[in-house]
């Protein structure tokens, strides 16, 4: 009896041992990851009175005013349009659906800085200056920039139900409208939700678009801060307001989606597209396509001329350089970003995935980063950095602040839980029996990642490196405070071009963005196509 306690007590000893260094990687990552969100946290425990008070009696009051406006005007706006939309293309059946299907997604290469500057040239004719620089339009811009993150899991959560729920509420006498909103919309309310937090917190992080309109809003002020009066120490205490901000969307996506848990058991029939009137025809087809018209038809119509405009006239290189530079500085960022994030997303979820709820909790918290908007990322990065050169701990005396590897650090903080989130997704379908045979075959568990788990999951980490990448080439305000002398990407030619209102010449990195930006969203749909999933 007690040789058989002393073996089992050793082999609980060598499993816990054996499980040892994966849980110091999983705590090394989450730390390092979340410190510049802790930075900025700790920063609020010792207020510098005169600090807020001079915001307060100056420009505080607008920003707030300006920021929670821009919240519930662009979120709203966003949800209705691309719930509807995600409604049109998978319940009905007309010509050109697919094709529309596609195409309201494209709006995701289309930066809003970008869209922002050719409707801001467009409309500053018939409408005036001062009329087009407003809040409304500014909120406008922005819808039609992020409605497609509530559109796709919209569209997935509506694709995904069955037809026969729908049948049933007919049955009990429900008109189809009664059926949609009774049925089919509740169940896919927390896809809605949870697409809706993601507008949000674009709208939170979001700098370009509202400098273009002059709108003042909290992110906007962090920079003004920053660049305004150097001091990094204010600019972190008012970027707690934007962590505060970013708390409580998450705490209200939560209570959006509620306690309520929507299932589909065994085998089922989904919901067909069905085929309406001439007239019905005619108005689905005259809405999706006004939609593309708007974010991506006319911006494209609009750059591609200007672009002619600025090759004809010598404006097609910057004071930094030639588009080429600008380019290869665009791809090495978003390129070692998307290999970074997705390198680490992967090994943390397939870590923690082993170790239990408590080793995804502790997982999550290096996925703080994306709840928290770009400006108070940098200011985190800087702070957590610069404390790291202080003491001295990189070899041969270089310095973090200011180098690619802090650059891509910080883009790491910011976009790592969407490659963790995708992956953690994909190795949620696995089936478990399948890992279990190969365990009982005596296959290692590095041998079973790498020859099934990573195989079966080789379209979610798909559609999660797309996601990082099309984030990654379009993030301004972390590349605009944190890159290299030296590496100026699109991004920042286009900000440096608009602040001047030299369009012409901000029209061709526009155009590269947008370019670059298709080539991840087409990779996206298809692995979309195939079952991948987007999740927050």
């Amino acid at each position: 009896m007690t040789l058989g306690v002393n073996a089992e007590s050793s082999t609980t000893l060598r499993r816990r041992a054996r499980s040892l260094p994966g849980w110091v990687a999983i705590v090394a990552v989450a730390a390092v990851v979340a410190a510049p969100v802790a930075v900025i946290i700790a920063s609020i425990l010792e207020p510098t009175a005169e600090v807020w008070q001079e915001l307060w009696d100056t420009r505080l009051p607008g920003m707030i005013r300006d920021t929670v406006t821009l919240l519930v005007v662009v979120v709203v706006g966003s949800t209705i349009i691309g719930t509807g939309l995600a409604w049109l293309v998978t319940a009905y059946r007309f010509p050109g659906r697919r094709v529309l299907g596609w195409a309201l997604v494209a709006p995701l290469a289309m930066p809003g800085y970008v869209l922002g500057f050719v409707w801001l040239d467009t409309l500053q004719g018939p409408l005036g200056a001062r009329s087009v620089r407003s809040i409304w339009l500014c909120a406008a811009v922005l819808t039609m920039a992020f409605y497609p993150y509530v559109y796709l899991l919209a569209r997935a959560a509506f694709r995904d139900q069955s037809a026969a729920s729908i049948a049933v509420a007919r049955s009990l006498g429900c008109t189809p409208w009664q059926a949609w909103w009774r049925v089919t919309l509740p169940m896919a309310r927390p896809s809605i939700a949870a697409g809706a937090a993601l507008v949000a917190m674009e709208v939170l992080t979001d700098v370009g678009t509202v400098r273009l309109f002059n709108v003042s809003t909290i992110a906007d002020g962090v920079l003004r801060v920053w660049f305004g009066t150097g001091n990094r120490n204010a600019a972190a205490e008012l970027a707690t307001l934007l962590i505060g901000a970013a708390v409580l969307l998450i705490a209200a996506e939560r209570l959006l989606r509620g306690r309520a848990r929507y299932t589909q058991g065994g085998r089922r029939q989904t919901v067909v597209p069905r085929s309406s009137g001439f007239g019905s025809t005619i108005a689905a087809s005259v809405v999706g396509w006004s939609v593309v018209a708007i974010a991506v038809v006319v911006p494209l119509v609009r750059l591609i001329r200007w672009v002619g405009e600025a090759r004809a006239t010598g404006q097609a290189v910057a004071m930094e350089g030639d588009l080429g530079h600008h380019l290869v500085a665009s791809l090495q960022v978003a390129g070692f970003a998307t290999v970074t994030c997705v390198l680490i997303g992967v090994t943390l979820a397939w870590l923690a995935r082993r170790r239990g709820p408590v080793g995804q909790i502790v997982a999550r918290l290096a996925t703080l980063g994306y709840a928290v908007p770009g400006p108070v990322v940098a200011v985190g990065v800087v702070i957590a950095l610069a404390a790291v050169d202080r003491w001295g701990w990189v070899p041969g005396g270089a310095l973090l602040v200011g180098s690619m590897a802090g650059l891509i650090y910080a883009l790491t903080v910011r976009f790592l839980a969407v490659s963790y989130q995708g992956v953690e997704a994909s190795l949620a379908k696995v089936p478990p029996n399948v890992i279990a045979g190969a365990r009982t075959l005596g296959a290692r568990p590095w041998r079973v990642a790498t020859r099934i788990e990573l195989p079966l999951i080789r379209t979610g980490l798909l559609a999660a490196s797309a996601l990082v990448a099309i984030d990654a080439m379009k993030e301004l305000p972390i590349t605009l405070l944190l890159r290299p002398f030296g590496t100026d990407t699109l991004a920042v030619w286009v900000w440096r071009a608009t602040s001047e209102s030299f369009w012409v010449q901000a029209a061709v990195p526009s155009l590269a963005i947008v370019a670059l930006g298709m080539i991840p969203v087409a990779i996206l749909l298809w692995a979309l196509e195939r079952g991948a999933e987007v999740t927050t």
